[in-house]
């Protein structure tokens, strides 16, 4: 049994975020089924993708009176194409007014881009995200980069897929349908890392180019591979030195301190590089995390088949035909997922209804025509209302889980300690005109959001009595600590069951909870280099290189999310009760099944290819001035077609008659003299303004699109605003300033940050007096020290 049986949705085949956020539902196990459609991207992709994308589906020819008993429906229309198909949720609604539409589209359902053409390239792009890549890039010559297959379409559909399932489940309590209206560029340029804070709270632009905050940070060839290096703490750079045997060169003051490294990095990389060429990878890795200096392996994908971590946790798995697949990026304590049946066939399911489910308890929910449906009205508040969720976590992919759940109405409480301060309270993200303090922090306050803060000392004896209290009280329990680190505060999983049997518990670590790695430690640039997505990342014939952002973080955070979600409706809908184990390197290694079935297909890891597709043709970031680009994508020959127009027409007379040229007619030709084409687009737009390119390619149908750099995007951007992504709480400390808002909207529930995010220990008393302790304990909890401040 899944964890989501009795779930039944519709899925109108589309582009790869919709089915990927199906595909999620369908494999704990929720009956999906798959409506075929004439703009069906996912059957067409190289490499029988499909396989991977629409596991434990149905496929049908039509969709019939499938949304009848439907709870759920998800598509990727834009709003022009969702009202010509009968599908745009007023008309949803007035014929199932039961039924959740999940509508996952580039840029959302309102604005100015709503009804844009767009392919990951252009969302990633335009959300800064593609902008910020490569991490610490040397030459302003070459263009930004998207990560490697539709990375960021997984990414930003398990967001969607959380924010689906909650509104779903609580339509199925109340008998209210919703509209989830997810925009997917919101939702890649919220996880910008530090980009927005940058921005927003001190006027300054992120970029791909310059030196990386932390020396040394990077890729280097070892004799038999790549690893990464990152070191983030001084101590991790004196471990470093000695597992060297301490070279002479190490003892120089321009080595002294991270500033210094940073100053002298090239001297830093040289030499590092010559040690490092010497060294075995595998080796290296072993030794460094034994000193606990942060040293992975840049694996490509037939190194991540055969590592034993993965090995041992049976993260790649079968489909009953024998394919094999990665598994999720998160595990149960029980098997609440499993692929039961493999990729089907278009239609293959024909003339078949939703599989009886005769346990649920919520199968009479009102249907169309039953006037209890008509009852519900006003706001349905929000999916994750009266939950309440005790957040040990700190840094980025904990934060971010939980702010996502707050997001979704959860009550979080964030647990901080003032002597082990958050890192993204100490970071300098300050406005100019305030001085660093642990409130002043604007890193801090973009994934903070919607929660609580409680001040504790978690090592204090009387501590644990708060704890114990917050446990018995809380429906989750999420932390983000080293394996075994809260056990050895007295809260292991069996003593967090022992005073809270309900209680969901929720851990996020590097390499997962067991296997021979579970000790290692990683930090967030880790779980792209681990999890084969670096080996594909970079320019045509060059080396592996970073993302932008340490991917590691957002997607184990929102991996989290969804599987807190997921755990949360199986308990309400079974009485089962979850501890899930949610690994960095298996969340990103989950991401990358595009890139994994082409190393199934070919028998070779994929390498580096830029912005290139392997099917699609122009598809592109060209550059109109200095350090200006703009992402220019044609998925068929209709579009092509309409370009090449738009180009001569632009020009009249005078426009370039390579536009015509017979080897660019069709889809094969353009990808075989692909490189011709590219010059070709990159004479034309050079000199252009890239906005006005824009629109005239949108125009007429072609998706096109900005490389939007960080302070654009968070000062001036129309679409963000049209959709609240611009919040502006107020801040008792930095006062009014823009930061993330929420990715989805809801037509009937409610929608905006409810809160800004909480100063250190601001809500110590409120939440210690919902525990039952009276303000006489509160006062002697603080003269003892177990609550500081």
């Amino acid at each position: 049994m899944g964890a989501l049986e009795g779930l039944r949705v519709v899925e109108l085949a589309g582009g790869v975020g919709a089915a990927y956020a199906a595909k999620l539902l369908a494999d704990l196990g929720a009956d999906v089924i798959r409506v075929e459609t004439d703009r069906d991207l996912v059957r067409s992709r190289p490499h029988e993708v499909h396989r991977w994308l629409n596991t434990n589906k149905r496929s049908m020819s039509r969709l019939g009176d499938l949304l009848d008993e439907a709870h759920l429906l998800i598509h990727d229309l834009g709003p022009a194409a969702a009202s010509a198909a009968g599908l745009a949720y007023a008309d949803l609604e007035r014929r199932w007014p039961h039924l959740v539409l999940g509508s996952l589209t580039p840029y959302g359902m309102t604005g100015p881009w709503a009804d844009y053409a767009a392919t990951e390239l252009s969302v990633i792009h335009a959300s800064s995200w593609g902008n910020l890549s490569p991490s610490s890039a040397t030459d302003p010559e070459l263009p930004p980069l998207k990560a490697p297959g539709h990375h960021a379409s997984i990414m930003t559909a398990t967001v969607a897929a959380a924010a689906f399932l909650g509104a779903t489940d609580r339509s199925r309590d109340t008998g209210q349908g919703e509209h989830v209206d997810f925009s997917a560029f919101a939702a890649g340029a919220k996880m910008t890392e530090t980009a927005p804070a940058g921005a927003t709270f001190q006027g300054e632009d992120g970029s791909r180019l310059g030196v990386k905050s932390v020396v040394p940070w990077s890729i280097y060839q070892c004799r038999d591979g790549l690893v990464q290096l990152l070191c983030v703490e001084q101590a991790q750079w004196e471990a470093l030195l000695d597992m060297m045997g301490n070279p002479e060169w190490g003892t120089l003051d321009v080595f002294a301190t991270n500033a210094d490294r940073r100053e002298n990095s090239d001297l830093v990389h040289l030499y590092l590089t010559e040690w490092f060429a010497e060294q075995s990878t595998v080796d290296l890795y072993h030794r460094g995390q034994a000193r606990r200096i942060c040293l992975s392996p840049v694996y490509s994908l037939d190194q991540l088949e055969i590592d034993a971590q993965f090995d041992e946790r049976a993260f790649i798995v079968e489909d009953p035909d024998g394919l094999r697949l990665p598994g999720p990026g998160f595990k149960f304590d029980w098997p609440a997922w499993e692929l039961r049946t493999a990729s089907p066939r278009p239609g293959q399911n024909d003339g078949e209804t939703w599989f009886a489910h005769p346990d649920d308890p919520h199968r009479d929910t009102p249907r169309p025509g039953n006037p209890a449906g008509a009852a519900h009205d006003g706001s349905t508040g929000r999916p994750l209302d009266g939950i309440r969720i005790c957040d040990f976590t700190w840094i980025w992919a904990g934060p971010y889980c939980t702010q996502l759940l707050a997001h979704l109405g959860a009550d979080v409480v964030r647990l901080e300690s003032p002597e082990y301060l958050c890192l993204f309270r100490r970071l300098p993200f300050n406005p100019p005109d305030l001085p660093l303090t642990p409130d002043s922090n604007g890193l801090f306050q973009l994934y903070n959001t919607d929660k609580r803060s409680m001040s504790i000392d978690l090592r204090h004896e009387k501590a644990k009595e708060i704890i114990r209290r917050m446990v018995s009280r809380s429906d989750v329990v999420i932390e983000n600590f080293a394996v075994g680190a809260l056990a050895n505060l007295g809260f292991s999983v069996e003593d967090i069951r022992a005073i809270n049997p309900d209680a969901i518990v929720v851990s996020l670590t590097g390499y997962g909870q067991t296997g021979p790695s579970s000790a290692y430690m990683a930090y967030g640039p880790a779980g792209g280099a681990v999890a084969g997505l670096y080996a594909a990342n970079g320019y045509p014939g060059g080396l592996p290189m970073e993302t932008g952002i340490a991917i590691g973080d957002p997607g184990t955070g929102l991996t989290a999310a969804f599987a807190t979600v997921a755990s949360l409706v199986c308990r309400k809908r079974t009485g089962r009760t979850s501890r899930v184990d949610v690994a960095m390197v298996e969340a990103i290694a989950a991401t990358v099944g595009e890139l994994w079935m082409q190393y199934q297909a070919e028998g070779v890891s994929p390498v580096p290819m830029g912005n290139r597709d392997p099917q699609w043709a122009p598809h592109g970031v060209y550059a109109t001035g200095d350090d200006e680009w703009i992402t220019i994508a044609c998925t068929d020959d209709t579009q092509w077609q309409a370009l090449a127009k738009a180009a001569m027409q632009a020009d009249g007379d005078a426009g370039p008659q390579g536009f015509l040229d017979p080897r660019f007619a069709t889809a094969e030709g353009r990808k075989a003299n692909e490189d011709e084409l590219d010059l070709l687009l990159t004479q034309w737009v050079g000199g252009r303004d890239r906005w006005e390119l824009t629109r005239v390619l949108q125009a007429v149908g072609v998706a096109a699109i900005p490389s939007i750099g960080p302070l654009e995007l968070w000062t001036s951007n129309g679409q963000l605003e049209a959709i609240d992504m611009l919040d502006r709480p107020e801040h008792p400390v930095t006062g009014t300033r823009t930061v993330p808002g929420i990715p989805w909207r809801f037509a009937k529930g409610s929608n905006g940050l409810r809160r800004p995010s909480p100063t250190l220990g601001q809500h110590t008393d409120e939440v210690l007096g919902e525990l039952g302790f009276s303000t006489e304990e509160i006062g002697s909890l603080r003269a003892s020290g177990a609550v500081p401040g």
